[in-house]
């Protein structure tokens, strides 16, 4: 077996025990399905945009689309508002979500873009990723690279405890 399976399952496991110790067993796994449904959606959401995009695209007599970042960012507006908040309150019918779960997708959110970060800037620089440790050798600590590679991950490692520790004092 791989070091990274036995890190996993070792993760898993305290976060199992973890889970099943608090009070509200199952918020950390209904954010988490949250989640996962949102981006699901999303992703459908932006899929189908593209797909409009491009075919908006081929009558280029007619249809100037502009800048891509503004329309990306369309994309990103209506998906959130349109879809998925309606979306969200139409399951809320359904299922109720409480502040709690809602607070831990943002999180999850969060964690998930640093971590897209750090991944970025390790497999961009694969290359050079032998060079960081030389940069920590020679003391070079303002590399951003290096700032990215090591500083953000903790961030994540820091704010999980904070989050597990606002858990164990019911703060959320």
């Amino acid at each position: 077996m791989h070091v990274t399976t036995y890190f996993v399952i070792g993760a898993i496991i305290v976060l199992i025990i973890a889970l099943f110790r608090s009070e509200h067993k199952f918020e950390f796994l209904k954010a988490a399905i949250l989640f996962i449904v949102q981006i699901f959606f999303s992703t459908i959401n932006f899929l189908l945009f593209f797909i409009i995009a491009y075919l908006l695209m081929q009558n280029k007599d007619h249809v100037n689309l502009g800048n891509l970042f503004l329309l990306l960012a369309a994309f990103v507006v209506l998906s959130g508002m349109l879809f998925i908040y309606w979306g969200m309150r139409l399951a809320a019918h359904v299922f109720k979500f409480s502040i709690t779960t809602l607070t831990l997708v943002e999180y999850y959110i969060q964690w998930s873009l640093i971590y897209v970060t750090v991944y970025q800037a390790i497999f961009s620089n694969i290359k050079h990723i032998s060079s960081i440790t030389h940069f920590i050798r020679v003391g070079n600590f303002l590399d951003p690279n290096l700032t990215v590679v090591v500083i953000l991950p903790s961030f994540i490692s820091a704010w999980i405890a904070v989050i597990l520790y606002k858990k164990f004092i019911k703060a959320i």
